[in-house]
């Protein structure tokens, strides 16, 4: 598994200079920047600390940087991660921005409010060892954001190559309850999946994940 990892990883340090300029990615969409604002409009006034994994080049941290939430961004791109600081720097916002996988998150336990994930499910190599290292960075009753797009035909091999997509469990066309139960399983409470409205020119359908940390120490407790 490390090897398909060390695979993505470099893709991501190649060719992420280019990431922005990719429709698909919504980087530069104000329709995309509507949506997400509405979703992390969610987490009420705050300020929180947010964890924004797989940050790439810093969408989602800016927005909830702008909200006054204390970011933290991480990556294993630093090829993205390099564009994610000049934003930060040129838009005055202090995010903290840091190389890392999310297999392995560098953080103790329960240290953060929300963990937001945009445009990363996909591409998760072990998603019950990942969502349970998500889990366990949240404080008690903190709360997972996450979008979700089942696998569209003509998109096969778009980002990596065939053999490499094929061993991710959740680049498949899933019901978004099927998804909602990797995070079940992780020990969330009240998972929802919510479905997003088409975004213009799109017939894209996006789902919303989130979900809670139970308020006890195990994942049995209520």
């Amino acid at each position: 598994m490390n090897n398909l990892r060390q695979v993505m990883q470099e893709r991501w340090n190649t060719k992420g200079y280019h990431y922005d300029h990719t429709g698909g990615h919504g980087t530069k969409s104000p329709a995309e920047k509507e949506r997400w604002t509405k979703i992390l409009a969610q987490l009420g006034s705050g300020p929180l600390a947010v964890l924004d994994v797989g940050t790439g080049t810093g969408f989602v941290a800016l927005l909830l940087a702008e909200m006054d939430h204390f970011v933290t961004g991480i990556d294993w791109s630093t090829t993205m991660l390099e564009q994610a600081r000049a934003k930060a720097c040129e838009a005055g916002l202090e995010i903290a921005i840091i190389e890392a996988e999310t297999e392995t998150l560098p953080f103790t336990a329960a240290c953060f409010d929300v963990v937001v994930a945009r445009h990363v499910l996909w591409t998760l190599t072990e998603p019950h060892r990942i969502l349970a290292e998500w889990y366990r960075v949240l404080k008690p009753y903190g709360r997972v954001l996450a979008d979700f797009s089942p696998h569209r035909s003509g998109t096969v091999g778009h980002h990596y190559p065939l053999e490499i997509e094929e061993k991710l469990p959740l680049n498949r066309d899933l019901e978004p309850l099927a998804v909602a139960a990797f995070f079940e399983d992780a020990g969330f409470a009240n998972v929802q999946a919510e479905t997003l409205p088409l975004l213009p020119d799109s017939k894209a359908v996006t789902y919303l994940i989130s979900g809670f940390k139970r308020g006890g120490c195990g994942h049995g407790s209520a």
